[in-house]
């Protein structure tokens, strides 16, 4: 790669606790290691936000392109990828790769945690594996906790692919209006509040969805807006979680209900 220059963007708890570790690990390396800072949030995440950041400017995606590969850190070509990935290239440099990634499962199951695993498995398989297949109903939320797709139980023989993170939801213990409560108000408070879409969008539909009686016409149409105007993939995300829980789990949980048209 010939780069001269290299940042690892940790986490400021993660700091806390690695950066006696990692100090000694860098030791006379070119990497240095930048604290994220602690009001960053989750947007301080995206690629573009986190140059900014570590330039010391505003933490807000950039208008893309250039793509940092092209104009990256202090406009120098940058690559930038989680260090999940970074660790895999040094395994096939080495020929050490043997096709395994890793797996974060949470939620309601017993062994919550985080497992290195075949890349291939499939949802079902993956929770079997490490003892996390419920004997309850249930949905999961694979791809994050806020933005990930949500599917049923009858839906688990997929592939996990790009996707290392599952929540698994009881039935029985979870509130459906709650579940999607809690998406809304995370991507309300952690909307950077950059484009229009995002930050007038998530407000607007945690307030309709905060009625007793919920307009699901306008609702349904500010997600399509937010999905096809935002201009990260934040506000883009914010229909995938609520759109998928109600066209894949929401008919188990009330099937006589009115028709939501999401």
């Amino acid at each position: 790669m010939r780069a001269e220059k290299a940042y690892i963007f940790l986490n400021y708890g993660y700091n806390k606790k690695l950066n006696k570790k990692l100090t000694v690990l860098l030791k006379n390396s070119k990497i240095e290691i930048f604290v994220k800072p602690v009001n960053a949030g989750y947007i301080g995440g995206e690629e573009s936000a986190i140059l900014n950041a570590i330039e010391g400017k505003r933490i807000e995606p950039r208008l893309k392109p250039p793509f940092p590969t092209s104009k990256g850190l202090f406009g120098y070509p940058t690559l930038i990828n989680n260090v999940e990935t970074f660790y895999n290239v040094s395994l096939v440099a080495a020929g050490q790769y043997l096709n395994k990634r890793f797996y974060t499962i949470t939620g309601d199951c017993l062994n919550e945690g985080v497992y290195e695993l075949p890349d291939n498995l499939t949802i079902e398989k993956l929770l079997k594996q490490t003892g996390n297949y419920p004997k309850f109903s249930f949905f999961v939320q694979v791809g994050g906790n806020a933005s990930g797709e949500v599917l049923s139980s009858s839906q688990l023989k997929r592939q996990v692919s790009g996707a290392g993170s599952i929540a698994v939801y009881s039935l029985a213990k979870n509130n459906f209006k709650k579940i999607i409560k809690g998406w809304l108000n995370f991507f309300v408070n952690e909307s950077c509040g950059q484009c229009a879409p995002c930050r007038e969008g998530t407000y607007r539909l945690n307030e309709i969805f905060s009625k007793e009686k919920i307009d699901w016409p306008l609702f349904n149409g500010l997600l399509d807006n937010l999905s096809d105007a935002s201009l990260c993939a934040l506000g883009c995300s914010v229909a995938v979680p609520i759109k998928s829980f109600m066209k894949n789990v929401y008919p188990q949980i009330n099937k006589s209900a009115e028709n939501l048209q999401i």
